[in-house]
């Protein structure tokens, strides 16, 4: 059971005291009884406990929900379970984080009471990463590889495409890669993600980049830097292979070939 720092007032202390000793000795004479005659009664014992802590003023009377951006408060108050005023002391925390933590964008929650009225709920949201083509439908994934659910992926059209065997979970680590040269990543409109190893990136809807296997890292800086200097990616290019060491291959739209070292 958690609990929060405790408002001020003494008087809250007391009560709380007076329903814990009560709610306690009430067990202790249960468990010492017949088992059966315990089974039948521990319940009604509890719940008259819990009504009297609602008396002393342990109920639920406010939700505080830190973090929200996407997900409605509405949504927090129902996945919690716990109506107004009904006894917080009778909050299942374990269980009304983990409805919490079943919603569409949370990621990670925490559920807190603070004594004697008030429930906190901290909330770390998913965020969203790339739409994933598996060849059969599109979904949303977050950041770590993940289908968001219940989410339209036409309403994420500002959002890289992955393709590929494997492309949603190898998302986050290329993206973070390509994140290193912003001017650059702020292109990329897809990505096909090549046998399980390495990456094809599809800049403005019309230039593909053939990242190598190893030191994709490397060859990404390298176009972003020639990018600078040249502004390479303004041209008539249509595809760039940088598989080879130390070359980068450049096929125009009108399908000329040039080499650069």
């Amino acid at each position: 059971m958690r609990f929060l720092k405790l408002r001020p007032g003494r008087r809250w202390l007391l009560r709380l005291g007076a329903v814990v000793l009560l709610a306690a000795g009430t067990a202790a004479a249960i468990r010492t009884a017949e088992s059966e005659w315990a089974a039948r009664h521990f319940r009604a014992a509890i719940d008259r406990a819990y009504a009297l802590s609602v008396h002393a003023g342990f109920e639920v009377r406010e939700v505080m929900v830190i973090g929200r951006k996407r997900t409605t408060r509405e949504e927090v108050r129902s996945a919690l379970g716990a109506v107004a005023g009904s006894p917080i002391l009778g909050v299942d925390i374990r269980a009304a984080r983990t409805r919490v933590e079943a919603l569409p964008w949370v990621r990670q929650t925490e559920v807190e009471r603070a004594l004697p009225d008030l429930l906190v709920v901290r909330l770390v949201e998913r965020e969203t990463l790339a739409v994933w083509d598996s060849g059969r439908d599109f979904a949303v994934i977050d950041r770590t590889g993940l289908a968001i659910p219940n989410l339209d992926p036409r309403d994420f059209s500002d959002l890289p495409v992955v393709r590929g065997e494997g492309a949603a979970a190898a998302a986050p680590a290329i993206l973070a890669t390509l994140g290193q040269e912003p001017d650059v990543a702020r292109r990329v409109t897809g990505l096909t993600f090549v046998s399980g190893r390495r990456w094809n990136v599809h800049l403005d809807w019309r230039i593909e980049i053939m990242l190598p296997e190893e030191s994709a890292e490397a060859a990404w800086a390298r176009l972003a830097q020639i990018n600078r200097e040249r502004r390479l990616l303004d041209g008539d290019i249509a595809h760039i292979d940088m598989r080879f060491d130390g070359r980068m291959v450049l096929r125009m739209a009108g399908n000329k070939t040039a080499e650069r070292s």
